[in-house]
């Protein structure tokens, strides 16, 4: 037999010197204490026992590990059989077999990950790094970290906290951002954490982790789509609710509107409001559907607010075209300005508003002179002439004589030459225009139609070849305005020869104007007496034919009956003692009138 001894010292050293390092819990420190009084208790079985070889030696160190009934001989042929790799076992470092009797990292094929005596597989860092990436802190509870794991737990929960209840404005960015830098500071604590562990030497101890290998790192990849999953869900339930609340601000604003109809000049201020919210949805949120609504909703309403009257519309395309407007109006308003002072100012022109109507007109005309409407103004200009003249001619009779009138001196005051050539051309127009609707009326027997019509005429056309005639057709309406008698026929166009003198003196300290109708129809003009004044009713001045000092006019007329009045200031009025005077013109004479104070 031989005579070499077993190593005794050798096992009691290995695992007292198995490792340096600090544990990480109390559990740890215990199993580790509980590994090295094991140790240290083979050594001493083996010293005890006092066997020689290095057959016996090896078969009492194996003998821990061996099952109950096996023979040395038994083992000691399955030694042999086990070729270089055992041999070299059994004469290695104590602490390798100190290693080999504790048990492997892996447990052998076939058997449980956990079984009694045998030391859990290690977490693998990546593995420990991608569990924490789900928020949940599944990393730590891999590693079964118990004091770290509440910690990553309660960031999760602090976003939480900040991003429910899900308002219109999504959380500020440095949340995500802070957050997700905490998950990666989570992930390399972890996998550090893994790393420090799997560079111990095992030792019998409880579990180190909650899964194994395989199945943490399954448990890995599926929950790293959490995190992502979770802000994409949280994006479209946010991007839905500031979907709603910017619907419900845009129905709002219609609504105020719906409540205020065309009347913009007093509800000015709920326009601005509703435009206001309009445009700040589309600026604010330009990818979102209520974004989408918001032309619709600005094109309706910039139609409301202008309605249907030109004039309105000019104020709001005013109002919306100054500088500072925000979103699309304003540009929209300031290229509609010229067409709304054209509308408007033609507008104004039709219902009579002329000192309006050139005004607008002007600044068109002024301001934009080479827009589209600014070179119509002078064919429009001339077909609103032209209708204003075909309605104091038409059948039906003078329907606006004020307009006729007042249309030359509206055209001849534009400052653009095209615009004021207009005027001569209706100078020529206007006076037959004028005459003829004064005779229909005449007919008709609207003696107050007649003067209004021919006070244009006689008073703004004097030069006009139809004046004279029109100013005999006034006189006599006029005076069948006071006595229909006058009325019963037109004065003639022709009258006959005068073959009778007629002065006529006046005794009034004011002017004096007579007219008469009859086998002629005029007027006789007389100056003030300087030397008369009033006269007491009833009494009459003396009037004998001649005075050097009474002022007289001397007219010739055909003979005849005459119906004769007063007039004052383009109006007929019937003589102090009423009504129209009856005078018989047959033979030269005179004629005194004067003035008493009542």
């Amino acid at each position: 037999m031989s005579t070499e001894t077993a190593p005794d010292a050798a096992p009691a050293e290995n695992p007292a010197g198995a490792s340096t390092e600090r544990p990480d819990s109390a559990d740890e420190v215990v199993s580790e204490l509980l590994f090295e009084a094991t140790a240290k208790a083979a050594a001493g079985v083996l010293a005890a026992s006092g066997t020689t070889g290095r057959g016996a030696a090896s078969s009492t160190a194996s003998g821990a590990a061996a099952e109950p009934g096996t023979t040395a001989a038994t083992r000691s042929g399955t030694e042999a059989a086990a070729g270089p790799e055992t041999a070299a076992g059994a004469g290695g470092t104590p602490s390798e077999a100190s290693s080999e009797a504790s048990g492997a990292d892996e447990p052998p094929p076939g058997t449980s990950e956990d079984p009694v005596g045998v030391l859990p597989p290690s977490a693998r860092p990546l593995t420990a790094a991608l569990l924490n990436l789900s928020g949940l802190g599944l990393g730590y509870l891999h590693l079964r970290a118990w004091v770290r794991l509440p910690v990553a737990l309660a960031a999760t929960a602090g976003l939480v906290w900040v991003a429910l209840p899900i308002g219109r404005e999504p959380i500020a960015v440095w949340w995500a951002v802070g957050y997700l830098g905490a998950l990666a500071l989570f992930a390399l604590d972890a996998a550090f954490l893994a790393r420090r562990r799997d560079r111990r030497p095992a030792r019998p101890t409880s579990r180190r982790t909650v899964w194994s290998p395989r199945a943490a790192g399954r448990v890995a990849w599926a929950t790293l789509a959490v995190v992502p999953l979770l802000g994409a869900g949280y994006a479209v339930v946010q991007h839905e609710v500031l979907e709603d609340h910017l619907a419900y601000d845009l129905d709002q604003a219609t609504t105020s509107l719906e409540s205020v109809g065309t009347a913009f000049g007093p509800f000015k201020k709920t326009y601005d409001t509703a435009y206001a919210t309009y445009v700040g949805v589309a600026a604010d949120h330009p990818a979102t559907r209520a974004a989408d609504r918001v032309p619709g909703l600005v094109d309706d309403l910039y139609t409301q607010a202008k309605t249907d009257d030109p004039c309105t519309g000019l104020v709001v395309v005013r109002h919306f075209a100054e500088p500072g407007t925000p979103g699309p109006l304003q540009g929209v308003a300031e290229s509609e300005i010229p067409g709304a002072l054209h509308d408007c100012g033609m507008r104004s022109a039709e219902a009579g508003n002329l000192d309006m109507s050139r005004t607008y007109l002007s600044e068109l005309l002024a301001d934009h002179p080479s827009s589209d409407p600014a070179l119509s103004v002078p064919g429009n200009l001339a077909e609103w002439r032209d209708d204003v003249l075909k309605d104091l001619s038409g059948k039906n009779g003078c329907t606006d004589t004020g307009a006729a009138t007042a249309s030359t001196g509206f055209l001849a005051k534009f400052d653009s030459g095209e615009v004021s050539a207009l005027a001569d051309e209706a100078r020529e127009r206007v006076p037959a225009a004028l005459l003829k609707c004064g005779l229909q009326e005449f007919e008709r027997k609207r003696y107050a139609t007649v003067v209004q019509a021919l006070d244009g005429l006689v008073e703004s056309y004097p030069r006009a070849k139809e004046a004279d005639y029109g100013e005999r057709v006034r006189i006599a309406a006029g005076i069948a305005l006071v006595d229909p008698k006058a009325g019963v026929k037109l004065p003639a166009r022709d009258e006959p020869e005068g073959t009778v003198t007629l002065t006529v003196f006046n005794y009034s300290p004011d002017p004096f104007e007579m007219v008469y109708t009859g086998p002629a129809t005029g007027v006789v003009e007389i100056d003030a007496c300087d030397d008369c004044t009033y006269l007491p009713k009833g009494e009459e001045p003396v009037c004998n034919g001649y005075s050097l000092t009474v002022p007289s006019s001397t007219v010739t007329l055909p003979a005849g009956d005459y119906l004769t009045a007063t007039r004052r200031d383009s109006t007929v009025l019937g003589w102090q003692n009423g009504g129209v005077n009856k005078d018989d013109f047959t033979a030269d004479g005179t004629f005194c009138t004067w003035s008493s104070r009542y």
